[in-house]
């Protein structure tokens, strides 16, 4: 068979579009002794689906007979009785384990607060100092919305835009207007 018949056949094999006559054509060429080199990759191809064909399937009862090979699997049933007892001892391990966390998470004589200062003047400096110290943070913190103002006012400035792209699409029903003018005349001209 002619080389470059074979190599247009196997740009349509890769488009799939090749018909059952042709892919026998391309099989009985590809899988003959002597291949182009550069046809090798798909004499490789062809040769497995050839030697693929020829495998044999399991028989119809295969899988009968390998579930009998391997045993069926055993169901143990429960009454309700036992499953019952079993929902209950589940419950009682859940409520214990939750109990035992929160006593060592917690405990039960829990660190209440103590008046760490006696004299209210050293206290009452030290909630400034801690309240001060809160409202540094919190003015860091709207120091970086500038940036985000100045978003908005770009997004604000794409609103004309919107407005721009409201006016255009108003121009496409003139122009719609317009064209149906032009066939109105040339239909009564």
């Amino acid at each position: 068979m002619n080389l470059q018949k074979i190599e247009d056949l196997i740009g349509k094999y890769d488009r799939g579009e090749t018909s059952r006559d042709e892919e026998r054509q391309l099989k009985a060429f590809l899988t003959a002794e002597k291949v182009p080199v550069h046809l090798n990759k798909y004499k490789a191809l062809f040769t497995y689906y050839k030697l693929a064909g020829k495998e044999e399937l399991p028989l119809d009862n295969f899988n009968d007979k390998f579930l009998t090979a391997i045993g069926e699997p055993k169901v143990i049933a429960i009454n309700s009785k036992r499953r019952n007892r079993l929902y209950v001892i589940t419950a009682i391990a859940a409520a214990m384990l939750i109990l035992f966390g929160l006593y060592f998470r917690y405990g039960f004589n829990a660190n209440q607060p103590k008046d760490t200062f006696d004299d209210p003047m050293l206290a009452y400096a030290e909630t400034k100092r801690i309240l001060m110290k809160v409202s540094n943070n919190l003015n860091s913190g709207v120091s970086e919305m500038k940036s985000i103002k100045e978003f908005n006012n770009g997004l604000s400035e794409l609103e004309k835009v919107s407005v721009f792209q409201t006016g255009l699409n108003h121009l496409g029903k003139v122009t719609i207007l317009d064209k149906a003018k032009e066939i109105i005349t040339t239909k009564n001209n």
